[in-house]
């Protein structure tokens, strides 16, 4: 038996709302799950989140910045070295060239239905075109809500069953 290797991007871990999702994400699954190798990437000055997980989780420092050219390039080849079988990115940026496996959480389209208070129109277009890529890279989105289901399914055009509500 050879358990799979999960990797999780918790370089958010320190928002308030997204780091809180990432937090009891980490928090559940070392409570359900002994045997699954986990890679929980975060930033160098979070890399003491494994002294309270478990011996099946492995924290790697990753320091490109969220919603930066650096991150398309540097999670997915840090995600080749660790050679994992899955990724989840629990917010909606999932690098293209990843080659695994992938989960995306998108929390709400907020971005594109108020875009009035992004501070930029770069901004916009990062966020429709991050976005827009996770939907159709993604092997299965998760969202928080039959709400946040709907905007997804009418904001980009994707199976229903791919958008599962946790």
């Amino acid at each position: 038996f050879i358990p799979m290797r999960i990797a999780i991007d918790a370089r958010k871990l320190r928002d308030f709302g997204i780091g809180t999702y990432i937090r009891n994400v980490l928090i559940g699954l070392a409570r359900l799950d002994r045997t699954t190798e986990y890679v929980v990437l975060c930033r160098p000055d979070d890399m003491n989140v494994g002294d309270v997980l478990g011996p099946n989780f492995r924290v790697v420092a990753e320091s490109a910045p969220p919603y930066s050219l650096a991150e398309q390039v540097r999670i997915p080849f840090a995600l080749a070295r660790e050679r994992v079988d899955l990724v989840h990115e629990p917010h909606y940026v999932l690098p293209p060239a990843i080659r695994c496996r992938s989960v995306v959480t998108i929390h709400d389209c907020i971005h594109l239905m108020f875009p009035q208070y992004l501070p930029n129109r770069l901004a916009l277009v990062y966020a429709r075109a991050a976005m827009w890529s996770a939907t159709r890279k993604a092997n299965r989105i998760l969202t928080v809500s039959e709400a946040s289901k709907r905007d997804i399914l009418r904001f980009f055009d994707v199976p229903p069953e791919k958008v599962s509500v946790i």
